[in-house]
């Protein structure tokens, strides 16, 4: 017989708790006492007050309220007679007020009541769920989390913004084309940032609409391809229905022609016709058709591999009837071999559309025999005496430019560019000073194997005019030998002493090599001493390589980079940092300034620790240090009692110095591109904090 609960063993009743009272739900039918409540205890239950105790500091929404319903889940007006309709008395003012951020917002009168969701708490026997884990496939990335991208470079504004708007259109046509350059990575056939950044400037206000489209128009990017059949869908439409004349506003036009021309834009599209967009484009004055290998110097000529896409004469009469007045044109032998190249080339440089060419590139120029170089020498100086106007020559791997052919080139020539060219010696290069220097204003000699600095001696003689001087002795080659030294003995001999024309603006002169410690102690002072007779001066980068043993290097490059920045460098005094438009942050405190003699006549500083040696840990090494920084003293004070106030420049912004043994290469590294992102906290002992 089962025990009785009301026995002695029976366990007590429980209270009933009130949060375990059984909730209310639609399946469920309501009682005759649930019924008699009052109204304000059925508006309590039906807005059921939130049981978190956190505070609800919401920020109000400004969210209109919604009218769309769901027409699928709104019933007949027959069905709305079954739906319990209890009158409620209408609530309190401040409890509305209250509950409007909190609360969500009240549900149409005739929409159905959706089905409550019991929620119970989870009892403590049940287990907890385990964390599903994805396992990733072989051959896929592995699925990491991603970083929170943190910005530390947040530029804030001063809060006066100028009135850009109020500026001509020449002026916002001229900014925005300077800060949107480049709208094409042509290495990478992909479109720049910039291309975005217009289009959002011109929609921000209506000042900036024309200049920021003329800007994106002036050389369109025409990659992907697709994009080009865009623009010449856009050129087709009748003016009447754009906004802006876009084909007056496109200037130039650069054609990666392997993906533009050469392949085509899917079955719908087909091939892109190129003189259609031409006769659109009245206005173009610079056509250029590239290919993306076009900028890798060092290649062989037997591995240039020429294009499948060849110049056609479609292209050029579309030129000729658009009435195109070309500034600029590049010939590129890819597209057509140099011996049918040059008789081609000749035709149309005696048409109207090439008469004005100011600028013309030639690339990869020269094939076949010795006696062949000779016939093709003859006929591209002819073809570029064609053109009375040609200022700009740009002659970048052409075997077929030799000795004789540098003084046969029009007398109009303003800058010359001579790019890895290995039949170039400057025996033959002072021949062409010699009849075309007084006019030229831009030299620039890139990885010419023969070509060293001897003609450098009568610059300034046959150069007056010259602003621009640029050399880089760097070679290039990608074949199997790498062969990347130049096929001369002496950069310049030690009686040479190079002379510098008055009218110089910017000297370059990289990877200088083949020079002894006498030559190259030579070669500086040249500057030195030319000096007080270059005033335009504001660009000087010298990098050179002396072969010479590590302690004379040392001693070198202290002594000569010293003076040449003394000479040159610009000493005015720099801008006031608290001065300026954007503010970064808070800005750092900027140390003083303390003079030599002040430093050293202060005690307790860091240049009195010389003359205190117990903060070193040995005063022997005190005194070496000591005894070194006083020969330096009578080094500097030498250096600089030969120096004269006249003798100093002082005018370069730029003055870049690199004297060392490395071994040429594209890219030099240095200590800091090895450094961690965080600098190190162990800072160097400066001797105060010296414990025993």
């Amino acid at each position: 017989m089962a025990p009785s609960r009301s026995g002695p063993r029976a366990r007590p009743h429980r209270p009933i708790r009130q949060n375990r009272t059984r909730v209310q739900t639609y399946h469920e039918s309501t009682s005759e006492d649930d019924a008699n409540l009052d109204a304000d205890a059925e508006y309590g239950r039906s807005r059921r007050p939130s049981l978190t105790l956190r505070p609800r500091d919401i920020p109000p929404s400004y969210r209109e309220e919604s009218t769309d319903a769901d027409w699928g889940d709104i019933p007949d007006e027959s069905d709305a007679e079954s739906y319990d309709m209890a009158p409620v008395d209408p609530p309190d003012q401040s409890m509305i007020a209250s509950q409007a951020i909190t609360e969500p917002m009240p549900r149409l009168a005739n929409a159905p009541r959706r089905r409550a969701v019991r929620r119970t708490a989870p009892s403590q026997s049940s287990k907890p769920k385990r964390r599903r884990t994805i396992k990733n496939e072989p051959g896929k990335p592995l699925r990491k989390r991603q970083k929170a991208e943190t910005n530390d470079d947040i530029i804030l504004g001063s809060g006066v913004i100028p009135p850009w708007q109020t500026l001509p259109y020449q002026v916002l046509f001229d900014i925005f084309l300077r800060a949107s350059y480049p709208l094409l990575n042509e290495q990478q056939s992909v479109r720049t940032d910039s291309v975005k950044w217009l289009v959002n400037v011109a929609l921000l206000c209506r000042a900036f609409h024309e200049p920021a489209l003329a800007a994106l128009y002036h050389t369109p990017p025409l990659l992907p391809t697709f994009k080009s059949h865009s623009l010449l869908k856009l050129l087709s439409m009748p003016s009447s229905s754009c906004t802006l004349n876009y084909a007056a506003k496109i200037k130039e036009l650069h054609v990666d022609v392997e993906q533009v021309l050469l392949y085509k834009s899917g079955p719908t599209l087909g091939y892109f016709d190129l003189s259609r967009l031409v006769e659109r484009t009245p206005q173009v004055q610079t056509l250029r058709l590239y290919h993306k290998d076009d900028d890798t110097v060092g290649i062989p000529p037997w591995n240039i591999t020429p294009s499948k896409w060849l110049y056609s004469n479609p292209l050029f009469a579309a030129i000729d009837q658009a009435g195109l007045v070309l500034r600029s044109w590049d010939w590129n032998a890819r597209f057509l071999p140099t011996s049918e190249l040059l008789p081609f080339m000749l035709e149309k440089h005696l048409r109207p559309a090439f008469q004005g060419l100011k600028k013309i590139r030639l690339l990869h120029l020269g094939d076949g025999d010795p006696e062949d170089l000779t016939i093709q020498e003859v006929a591209l100086a002819t073809s570029l005496q064609a053109l009375p106007e040609i200022e700009h020559l740009d002659l970048i791997e052409c075997t077929v430019v030799k000795d004789s052919f540098l003084p046969r080139l029009p007398m109009t020539i303003r800058s010359l560019t001579l790019s890895n060219c290995d039949r170039i010696y400057s025996k033959s290069f002072l021949e062409f000073m010699k009849s075309h220097g007084q006019h030229l204003r831009e030299l620039c000699l890139s990885h010419n194997r023969h070509l060293n600095m001897a003609f450098s001696t009568d610059l300034a003689l046959y150069c007056p005019k010259l602003r621009r001087f640029k050399m880089d002795i760097s070679i290039h080659d990608v074949s199997t030998y790498h062969d990347t030294e130049p096929h001369f003995t002496e950069l310049i001999k030690e009686s040479e002493i190079p002379t510098w024309p008055e009218s110089l603006q910017e000297i370059e002169l990289i990877q200088l090599r083949r020079l002894d410690h006498s030559t190259a102690e030579s070669f500086f002072m040249s500057l030195i001493d030319s000096a007080p007779k270059l005033p335009d001066l504001r660009k000087l980068v010298i990098s050179a390589i002396l072969r010479i043993p590590w302690r004379d290097r040392a001693h070198f490059r202290e002594r000569w980079i010293s003076r040449l920045e003394k000479t040159f460098l610009r000493h005015s005094q720099p801008p006031n940092p608290n001065l300026r438009s954007l503010r970064k942050r808070e800005l750092n405190n900027i140390p003083p300034k303390f003079d030599k003699a002040e430093v050293t006549s202060r005690p307790g500083t860091a240049g009195s620790e010389l003359s205190t040696p117990s903060k070193r840990h040995s005063s022997r090494l005190a005194e070496g240090k000591a005894s070194e920084a006083h020969e330096n003293s009578e080094v500097t004070s030498f250096d600089l009692s030969r120096f004269d106030e006249n003798d100093v420049q002082g005018m370069c912004d730029v003055v870049s110095i690199r004297i060392d043994n490395q071994r040429p290469s594209d890219m030099q590294f240095n200590e800091n591109d090895f450094l961690d992102d965080e600098p190190s906290d162990d800072s160097d002992w400066n001797g105060d904090n010296y414990e025993d």
